[in-house]
């Protein structure tokens, strides 16, 4: 998967070609000395003849430097996106003018860089892993899996063991880059943080707040318990590491930010027929049975022991239940952001990637749905705290889910009537989010987990979707990933939340 906002995009083949070849040379000689770890042995396999970026204007790729200034190795260039246009395109709705100088803040930000994270991310992964083994005492236990293809680890030592004044120190490989420094107080009191909302009429009494902290560490069984994950979601305080431009943020220690940011981590429905979500395809299809290939037994017939088979048959989707799910999701989430009094809510497209069903000629009317959906969600709700809805939409093809969402909101013939103002922007989700908190704004970001409940799921593999981009460019590992955030398995930690439609 790469993905931004679940809108795929892919990297040229000379990008990763240029990798392979330079890693080697430039871990040794870039990353070395100090506690700058250099990187292990075999990522100088994975990773580029030629650096390029890409210009939108042209369609083309040009050169692209990789060493900087006069043959030094003075930082790893990154490449950039060309901009087409001198302004991002968004679009506001709704509301009542309060927060007029905001949403203009939002859409005077600089354009988003579109190609430096969107391929493997193998600097990002590799500086993150490096941060977690050298600075948090993270330990790799090669061979071992939380999930196939999720790979285990331990701590050493649990953070709160470490002395309170001890400061953890993420500054990448590049000798010039900025450090994001914290204490270990500031990580306990983020960790502390930390919540699961999960709606009223699900995980009833002792035996569901189990289930729920057993799927909280990838312990989810396939089918009902799977599906249930829709309804939870975990957040915290969460600073940013990066925006997608892969440049380190400045940060001192203790240093106070005008305004909170949390990150909300929820899950979409999954229309790509994974077997773990099956109950996604049988409660949302009407013909399942006919658009996917079935045993006599009833079963599914699965390809390599976890995809649903297509027989060709385009499925019939139960539109009211869709609908009506996906209004019961954004109202949980929602609502519980209100309730941690956060100010602005930032979204992605949370499940129209990959899970949109693009494969079964689905994808469309699942992103239809869902904008709608979350339309008439809004126009149902009325906060205590939220005054701005902002949904990042990076565009990064012809066809995108930023037009579904203007076509949505802007429709004529039944226009977005609701109180709270909604922005759509074609931009980097980080970047809105530190530009609101900078006015004072708390703010929630929007996490595209999935059903299987470990955060960050795949960070380590070189292919990251968004969820793994945020695993990387946040601190999201350090609060609400179970091996981390001993909070996260405390169900005193566990609150419930009426999903039910506003009256």
């Amino acid at each position: 998967r790469h993905d931004f906002g679940c809108i795929t995009h892919r990297p040229p083949v000379s990008h990763l070609a240029f990798f392979r070849t330079k890693m080697g040379f430039l871990s040794r000689l870039a990353c070395s000395g100090g506690n700058r770890a250099s990187f292990p042995e075999s990522v100088a396999d994975e990773i580029p003849p030629k650096m390029r970026s890409r210009s939108s204007r042209s369609n083309s790729w040009t050169s692209a430097p990789w060493v900087c200034g006069g043959g030094q190795i003075a930082e790893v260039c990154e490449p950039k996106l060309v901009p087409e246009a001198s302004r991002v395109a968004s679009a506001v709705f709704g509301g009542n003018g309060s927060v007029t100088a905001l949403t203009d803040k939002i859409r005077d930000l600089p354009l988003m860089d579109k190609v430096t994270m969107s391929g493997r991310c193998m600097v990002q992964t590799k500086d993150m892993e490096r941060f977690m083994m050298y600075q948090v005492g993270m330990l790799q236990n090669p061979g071992n899996y939380f999930l196939p293809g999720i790979k285990a680890f331990t701590l050493d030592v649990p953070i709160a063991s470490l002395p309170k004044d001890k400061e953890l120190i993420y500054d990448g490989c590049n000798p010039r880059s900025p450090a994001f420094k914290m204490t270990v107080e500031e990580v306990l009191e983020w960790q502390s943080s930390f919540r699961a909302f999960y709606s009223d009429d699900l995980y009833q009494e002792e035996s569901g707040l189990e289930v729920l902290k057993r799927s909280l560490q990838g312990g989810s069984k396939i089918g009902e318990e799977a599906w249930m994950m829709k309804f939870v979601v975990r957040c915290s305080e969460n600073p940013i590491i990066m925006r997608f431009d892969g440049q380190v943020i400045e940060r001192e220690s203790c240093a106070k930010s005008h305004g909170k940011i949390f990150l909300v981590s929820a899950c979409g429905i999954n229309f790509a027929a994974r077997i773990h979500d099956h109950a996604d395809i049988t409660r949302y299809v009407k013909n399942w049975q006919k658009a996917w290939e079935v045993k006599p037994s009833g079963r599914p017939v699965l390809k390599s022991g976890r995809d649903m088979v297509p027989t060709g048959t385009r499925p019939v989707l139960n539109k009211e239940l869709v609908q009506h799910d996906l209004m019961k999701m954004a109202r949980l989430r929602w609502r519980a952001q209100d309730k941690l009094g956060v100010q602005v809510v930032v979204e992605s497209a949370l499940g129209l990637g990959v899970f949109s069903g693009d494969a079964t000629g689905i994808g469309d009317e699942v992103r239809a749905l869902s904008a709608n959906a979350i339309k008439e969600a809004l126009q149902q709700e009325s906060f205590q705290n939220i005054k701005l809805v902002v949904f990042a939409l990076p565009i990064m093809k012809r066809s995108n889910n930023y037009q579904v969402f203007e076509r949505a909101f802007g429709d004529s013939s039944a226009p977005y009537q609701g109180s709270t103002t909604v922005l759509l922007t074609d931009q980097d989700m980080h970047a809105v989010a530190l530009g609101a908190a900078e006015e004072g704004y708390t703010v929630g970001e929007l996490n595209p987990a999935d059903s299987h409940g470990i955060f960050g799921e795949y960070w380590q593999n070189l292919g990251p979707g968004t969820e793994e981009k945020l695993a990387l460019t946040t601190c999201g590992l350090l609060t609400q990933h179970f091996a981390v955030n001993p909070k996260v398995t405390s169900t005193d930690h566990y609150i419930p939340i009426d999903t039910g439609a506003a009256e």
